[in-house]
């Protein structure tokens, strides 16, 4: 029996009156979900049966007004989009603000090679535009590279274009600058560049920081007023030259002590000094030189006695390996040859290499009975070695020194530069005259 109900089509079920939708029509179904929506609905407002007539109508009007007001929605969207579509004016940022900077080097003291850093006595001047929206407005310079404490005096006023002091508050005044005089004192650190030791030439710099961003204030050089430096006051003219003109750049860095990165305007100063290589002409190359000609005497003593060659040359190897200490506590432990520390190893080199032919042409003449013509052969290579090698360095010595030129030309055009802003033209002429004497007067102490 159960099988005849599993196989029954669709049209004897609902004869049978089996099927669902027998029993619930589809119209009914459809009615009691519309009535549960609305009920579901309908508890924000009140029933339309419960209302009184005059209720009733005002209901039915209010829902009709909404419909009524479509008509009026295309031109209250056409209002809204040009009211959106107006431009938003945003405020323009100001442009930022330029610091002019001088700096004179009153006394520059002992250049340390050994620790880079020099001592120096610096003038700062900045001069910027007075703004009267921003009375207390400063560009907070510091010196970046300063060693430990330095001492600082501070003096400012307020003056027009001519240098004149004036008053912020007379109205006669159109333009009116800041002008602040920083004095700075102490020890600066610099990078001594010493591949040419000791024919180098070395820039001292100064990084003028301001603790404003970039957006806000950015450091340039004082057109009118050139940096310069005074050579007169110089403390280490016995051992440097100094020379007249001023090397000056502006950069951006970034502040390395800050949660979020900051570009701040920096502005670099530089004067140039040269060594005097004298002393190492004199105390250096010259008593390598006579140690290391001294090594090719030893063959006047016959090949026979290797054990006095051997002596004699293991003094000498001793005597420079002592010397190129004494010589290398004058330097910082850099990473890279000298042009004195080639020189120097190049000659340790040259006696090693006498000293392990000595000891051979001694063990040969005992054992084989060599000719001592072989050891007048070596000789002869030793001393075409000693006089190649000499000339190689001597070479590069004169490249090394080719730079100094390079600085006198600049100082020449530097000088010519100042004499151009002198008011009158014999003012400039003399100028140029003192310092055509100046420098040809110290071009021996230069280069010797």
């Amino acid at each position: 029996m159960s099988n005849s109900i599993r196989s029954d089509s669709y049209s004897e079920s609902v004869k049978r009156g089996i099927h669902p939708l027998t029993t619930s029509p589809i119209v009914q179904q459809r009615r009691s979900a519309t009535t549960g929506n609305v009920s579901r609905t309908s508890t924000y407002f009140p029933s339309m049966s419960n209302l009184s007539s005059n209720s009733r109508s005002a209901t039915i009007s209010a829902i009709v007004t909404p419909a009524s007001s479509h008509q009026r929605l295309p031109n209250s969207r056409h209002s809204m989009d040009t009211h959106v579509k107006k431009p938003i004016a945003i405020p323009k940022a100001k442009p930022p603000r330029e610091v002019a900077l001088r700096v004179k080097f009153i006394r520059l003291g002992e250049v340390n090679t050994l620790h880079e850093k020099f001592y120096a006595e610096v003038v700062i001047e900045a001069r910027w535009l007075y703004d009267p929206e921003a009375t207390s407005w400063n560009p907070n310079l510091y010196v970046k590279n300063a060693l430990g404490d330095i001492k600082q005096e501070v003096a400012s006023e307020f003056v027009n274009h001519l240098d004149e002091s004036v008053s912020v508050n007379n109205k006669g005044n159109d333009i009116v600058y800041v002008w602040e005089i920083r004095k700075v004192v102490g020890t600066f650190w610099e990078k001594l560049e010493l591949n040419s030791f000791p024919a180098d030439v070395q820039q001292l710099s100064l990084q003028i920081v301001t603790r404003c961003p970039i957006e806000e204030c950015v450091l340039v050089e004082n057109r009118f007023q050139p940096s310069m430096v005074n050579r007169e006051a110089f403390l280490a003219q016995q051992e440097w030259f100094l020379y007249e003109h001023i090397e000056t750049r502006s950069t951006i860095t970034t502040e390395d002590f800050s949660f979020r990165p900051i570009r701040q305007s920096t502005f670099l100063v530089t004067c140039c000094v040269a060594r005097r290589p004298g002393y190492f002409y004199w105390n250096v190359y010259l008593l390598i030189f006579l140690i290391t000609l001294i090594a090719l005497t030893v063959y006047g003593v016959a090949p026979e006695h290797p054990q006095s060659r051997l002596q004699i040359t293991c003094t000498l190897l001793l005597t420079s390996i002592m010397f190129r200490w004494s010589v290398s506590r004058l330097l910082p432990p850099v990473s890279y040859l000298t042009l004195l520390d080639k020189y120097t190893l190049v000659s340790l080199v040259f006696i090693s290499l006498n000293s392990i032919w000595h000891s051979i042409i001694g063990f040969l003449i005992r054992h084989t009975a060599i000719s001592k013509m072989i050891d007048y052969y070596v000789l002869s290579l030793f001393t075409l070695f000693f006089l190649v090698y000499h000339f190689l360095m001597a070479f590069f010595l004169f490249q090394a020194l080719r730079s100094r030129q390079v600085m006198l030309e600049s100082d020449r055009q530097y000088a010519s530069k100042l004499a151009g802003m002198f008011e009158t033209f014999v003012q400039g002429h003399h100028a140029v005259q003192r310092f055509q004497e100046r420098i040809n007067s110290s071009r021996t102490s230069l280069f010797v």
